[in-house]
């Protein structure tokens, strides 16, 4: 019972830094808006947010809201091609510090396709580590991690929705969604880091495995 117990406790580690490391995408501060060969080979889509979504997003700085429902979001949409994988999601948001500190962006998205009924949720934030001065302006970029369309969804239309989790003394000026397709030069750390980890846990779980088994 001891072991089992154990073996257990095991797989619930594993377990929750699998979850803990699928779901997380982080960029930060930029000194330039994205270019050809960063997040993609080509710039698929864009959409500049209208003053009034950008005053929602504000809003939302100063008084969070309490509904999930009611938090600004922001989307995009893409014919998908199955021959021009991977994909990127990216948020280029401007902006102002509002007090001398570090600044935090954190959104929750994902990609569903025209024919799905929901997605996969992601979140991605940009928490660069920065302390910065009061009306200094910032910009960020923040990336999802590439993804896929299946052979099945050419030339079906795919919809990138995102929603704003948190935001820590940042003023919005002007936020523009991108989709990029095509291999990239920037890759996340954490991407990577995600994929090793992952290995790791399943090597963790087969010994693991393997040991209940055996005794």
């Amino acid at each position: 019972m001891k072991q089992f117990l154990k073996f257990k406790h095991r797989m619930m580690v594993i377990g929750f830094v699998f979850i803990s490391v699928v779901g997380l995408s982080a960029c930060g501060q930029s000194t330039h808006e994205p270019r050809i060969g960063e997040y993609g080979e080509n710039l698929v889509n864009s959409v500049l947010l209208t003053p009034t979504e950008i005053q929602e997003l504000n809003q939302a700085v100063i008084t969070k809201p309490k509904d999930t429902f009611d938090r600004p979001n922001v989307g995009i949409s893409f014919s998908g091609d199955h021959a021009r994988n991977p994909y990127r999601f990216v948020i280029v948001a401007k902006g102002t510090v509002m007090h001398e500190g570090r600044v935090e962006l954190k959104w929750i998205g994902g990609v569903q396709s025209e024919a799905s009924i929901g997605y996969q949720p992601e979140v991605f934030q940009a928490e660069d580590g920065h302390k910065y001065d009061i009306n200094q302006p910032v910009l960020l970029v923040i990336g999802s991690d590439p993804f896929s369309v299946s052979e099945k969804g050419n030339g079906m239309i795919y919809g990138i929705h995102a929603e704003l989790m948190e935001a820590e003394n940042f003023q919005f000026q002007s936020v523009e969604v991108q989709i990029w397709q095509g291999k990239a030069m920037t890759y996340s750390w954490i991407y990577y880091l995600k994929f090793l980890l992952i290995f790791m846990a399943v090597i963790l779980g087969i010994y693991s495995l393997t040991r209940h088994y055996a005794v």
